[in-house]
C-alpha cells in the first residue's frame, strides 16, 4: 500500500528533506526502463517485466494538520522476462527510505535522479509516498503517530 500526500510540492519536499535526513535507513539504485508495452526494471542482472493492478484509492481528507492523504491499494507484481522491448527510455533512479525506526512499518520514500545522492540539500525528487507491507488501518495508533511525525516534518 502507497499512500500519497494530497497537493504537496515536490518543490517543498526538496526544502524539507534536510530535516529528515537523520531518519534516512536505505538507499536503493534502481534501473528502469520505459517502453509502450509497459516498465521493466533489472535487478542483479534478472529482468522483470512491472504488472500494476489498479485498486481503489481512498481519500482521508484533513487526516493532520491540513495534510490530506491518498490510500493507493494497488499493488505490482514482477514477472520475470528474458527480453525488452526495442524502443524504449532508461533511467536510473535511486529511491531514499526513511524509517523512525528499525522497526517501523511505515517507510517515507523519496525517488531521484541525482548521482550525489549524499548532498541531501540539493536534492531534487522526483516523486514521494509512504509505503508499507501491506495494507493497514491508518487510524491504529502506532501507523497514525509514525504518520504525523513525517507529515509534522514535511509542514
Amino acid at each position: 500500500m502507497r499512500i500519497f500526500i494530497k497537493d504537496y510540492s515536490l518543490f517543498n519536499l526538496a526544502i524539507k528533506l534536510p530535516y529528515i535526513k537523520k531518519y534516512l535507513v536505505d538507499i536503493k539504485k534502481k534501473l528502469e526502463i520505459i517502453t509502450n508495452d509497459g516498465e521493466y526494471y533489472i535487478d542483479n542482472h534478472k529482468t522483470y517485466k512491472i504488472v500494476i493492478n489498479d485498486k481503489d484509492i481512498v481519500l482521508h481528507d484533513n487526516y493532520f494538520e491540513n495534510f490530506s492523504l491518498l490510500l493507493d491499494y494497488s499493488y505490482s507484481e514482477m514477472i520475470e522476462t528474458s527480453q525488452v522491448p526495442n524502443y524504449n527510455i532508461e533511467m536510473v533512479t535511486n529511491y531514499l527510505y526513511f524509517s523512525l525506526n528499525k522497526n517501523s512499518k511505515i517507510k517515507f520514500v523519496v525517488n531521484s535522479i541525482n548521482d550525489n545522492i549524499d548532498d541531501i540539500i540539493n536534492l531534487s525528487p522526483l516523486d514521494f509516498f509512504m509505503e508499507t507491507d501491506g495494507n493497514i488501518d491508518i487510524n491504529v495508533p502506532i501507523y497514525k503517530h509514525e504518520i504525523n511525525v513525517f507529515l509534522s516534518l514535511l509542514n
